[in-house]
């Protein structure tokens, strides 16, 4: 211990007395409130902006040596208002004195409250920071001899931003920001929340943040490690208000040189629903680009609606929407969307196929998937005549353009089921069309169009269907849940309507339709038995209800049918069913729009029956009455036609034997006798005129004729 470590010892202890006595005079000798003016101005220099110091501005001494400030407030830019563009309720920042001596600037905890920052954005583009972040450039200094930086801490409490974005305003309120020492090239802990009042989607709620930043030593790139962002509050206005619990976990990588960022490890938490995948984002300052893949994980769509305090869709089976998982490749910006690779399931539904979305504000989609199986009568429900549903527009059909392609592998809806089904939408400004649609179905093919036109006031709907070669049978079971029809079948049908509303569609039908099927049979009904009971109701003149026997059976060759619709009714006028024993007409209306029918059909016995019981009424029809209800109808045997129908013949008959006699024809008069001859005439009109007004005497004896108490 000589002499010369005593002086450095000496020398040490008188330096850092000079520093200790400097930190103590130095609030004494200088005020710093002398200087708020040239402050002032210096700003308004450099920013063209007035910075006032309202408060006064206070020295601390050690450890450390820094100032304390009150009540600040920088202007605005010009013509964005009186309001100050920043204010500060309190702000400190100190230097630690010792660590000066290593050549190290250790600057203690940087403290800022009651901040309020206003930021706004005009019309024309404008933002009244543009002139602060625009300013010249600076040449780069020498780092020879720079101190290292270090920074004990920073925290920011009761923080206010107000962003008005044209005439919308969001709030950022009671921010709050807490960080370890930052040290370059070291990570440090932050941590943080605010409230949150975004106007255009109305999203109001609390946030909390946290995570371990790091940053190069030229700042140009930000690390953070183990982000963790939460949310919870509520979305939309009060009548549709949703509750959202949210969470966003990640690690980030940040590179302000290159412009671009990237999220690793990234998931996001809604409720139960779970997405998680990695995310590029590039020109973050600029035309902000993403590129990822996502995943989300098995959940139930009809719980997520109810956490989200929101009526879940109404479904026909209560296993639809229970279960959704869904993967993606995807490239996208603010405004667009490109999904890759999608694949998806959605109950015991799997989709594959792509989607583009251009322009969010008015899509412009296009599209191409396929579905190995989709029962659409799980997810529809018949819809409740006393509830009002909202009217359907033309702009309801306007909201988005493009379209795309269709596959379907097994397609059931309304009961019907298709297969290899096929389609092509696409939409614009005038509407919508899907065309072509094929698809094999029940034995057969279906082709047809849809097309909504909505270049009028109202959407209107065109739709056209041709079957051919179909099983009827088979169809009408799953449609009617009967197959009273049987054979094959050809069917077309073209129709118009109003699509305004439920009722006005039906109302408003127009079109026509026609069917023909071949080698099949009406099954339930026995048209010649149907006969048989109306000649023995025909004795008693007696209502005659028909067998609906389904062991009953009337076959045919061939039936045709067509129809013209107009205003939701559909009258038939040419039903043509044809077989070697009877034809069948008939005609009447079907009401689509109270599902009811009246239809007569009027089966007629060929003259070739050999049934005894049942020749005397061959050629005779036997009007058969369809009434009520389209799909349990009434059906009945009209006496009172065919008894006109059973005298018109008897008449037609003595009519022939009139004929008969005046032309010569072999009868009861003796041939060559010119007296008897004007008698016999006389008497078989006399019989004529009594069957026609119903001659008691007459029709006994017609009835001893044919060996019966009366008409078979």
């Amino acid at each position: 211990m000589s002499k010369l470590l005593k002086w450095v010892l000496a020398a040490i202890g008188i330096i850092a007395a000079l520093f200790v006595v400097a930190a103590f005079v130095l609030p004494m000798v200088i005020d710093p409130n002398n200087y708020k003016e040239k402050i002032s101005a210096g700003v308004l220099e450099e920013t063209g902006r007035e910075l006032v110091i309202g408060g006064e501005i206070q020295w601390t001494v050690f450890p450390s040596i820094g100032l304390g400030l009150a009540d600040l407030e920088l202007g605005n830019r010009e013509g964005f208002g009186d309001l100050p563009m920043i204010s500060v309720g309190e702000a400190s920042v100190s230097v630690k004195l010792l660590p000066l001596l290593r050549g190290k600037m250790e600057i203690g905890k940087v403290g800022l409250s009651d901040l309020l920052v206003n930021l706004e954005r005009k019309a024309n583009g404008q933002n009244n920071w543009d002139d602060l972040s625009s300013g010249g450039t600076t040449a780069a200094s020498d780092d020879k001899g720079t101190p290292e930086v270090v920074v004990s801490g920073v925290e920011i409490s009761n923080a206010n931003v107000i962003w008005r974005d044209i005439d919308q305003v969001t709030e950022l309120k009671s921010f709050s920001l807490k960080t370890s020492a930052i040290v370059p090239g070291e990570p440090f802990d932050v941590e943080g929340g605010f409230s949150v009042n975004f106007a255009p989607s109305l999203l109001v709620g609390k946030a909390g943040f946290s995570g371990r930043v790091q940053s190069s030593a030229d700042g140009n790139r930000i690390g953070i490690e183990g982000l963790e962002f939460s949310f919870a509050g509520t979305q939309g206005p009060a009548e549709e208000t949703m509750n959202l619990d949210l969470g966003i976990n990640a690690n980030a990588d940040i590179d302000l040189k290159n412009d671009t960022a990237t999220l690793s490890g990234f998931s996001l938490r809604l409720h139960d629903l779970l997405v998680s995948g990695n995310l590029d984002v590039s020109s973050l300052s600029g035309d902000t680009r993403f590129e990822g893949r996502l995943n989300a994980a098995q959940f139930s769509p009809k719980s997520l609606f109810k956490a989200l305090g929101l009526e879940a869709p109404n479904t026909s089976s209560d296993s639809a929407l229970t279960s959704l998982q869904a993967a993606m490749n995807f490239v996208g910006t603010l405004d667009s969307a490109k999904m890759r690779d999608m694949t998806m399931k959605l109950d015991e539904s799997n989709f594959n196929g792509r989607l583009d979305i251009a322009n969010f504000d008015r899509p412009r989609l296009a599209f191409d998937f396929e579905i190995d199986r989709l029962n659409l009568d799980d997810y529809l429900t018949e819809s409740d005549p006393a509830v009002n549903e909202p009217d359907l527009t033309v702009g309801d059909f306007k909201s988005f353009t493009g379209g795309g392609d269709l596959r379907i592998g097994e397609l059931r809806v309304a009961a019907l089921t298709a297969t290899d089904v096929s389609m092509t939408l696409k939409a614009g400004d005038a509407g919508m069309r899907i065309s072509p649609i094929k698809a094999q179905f029940y034995g057969g093919r279906q082709e047809g169009d849809i097309n909504i036109d909505a270049s009028g006031q109202r959407p209107l709907l065109t739709m056209s269907q041709k079957l051919t070669g179909v099983q009827a049978g088979k169809l009408l079971a799953d449609v009617m849940d009967t197959s009273r029809l049987q054979g094959v079948a050809n069917f077309e049908m073209k129709i118009t309507t109003d699509l305004t509303s439920t009722r006005s569609t039906s109302e408003a039908m127009n079109g026509n339709v026609a069917m023909k099927v071949v080698d099949g049979a009406i099954v339930g009904v026995n048209i010649t038995e149907i006969i048989r009971v109306a000649k023995l109701a025909l004795n008693t003149q007696t209502e005659s209800e028909a067998d609906t026997d389904d062991a009953a059976k009337t076959e045919f060759s061939e039936l045709t049918v067509s129809g013209v619709i107009e205003r939701g009714i559909l009258r038939s006028n040419d039903l043509d069913m044809r077989s070697p024993l009877m034809r069948v007409t008939g005609k009447g209306t079907i009401n689509l729009v109270d599902e009811t029918i009246n239809y007569v059909a009027k089966p007629v016995l060929l003259k070739v029956v050999e049934t005894q019981s049942l020749a005397n009424l061959s050629g005779v029809p036997i009007p058969v009455k369809i009434t009520g209800n389209l799909y349990e109808p009434d059906i009945a045997v009209d006496i009172v036609a065919a008894i006109a129908g059973s005298q018109k013949a008897k008449i037609d008959k003595k009519k022939d034997e009139v004929l008969g006699k005046l032309l010569g024809g072999s009868g009861d008069s003796k041939a060559g006798d010119e007296a008897a001859e004007p008698e016999g005439i006389e008497g078989t009109a006399k019989s004529l005129l009594k069957g026609l007004l119903g001659g008691k005497k007459d029709k006994d004896k017609d009835n001893e004729k044919e060996g019966g108490g009366g008409p078979q």
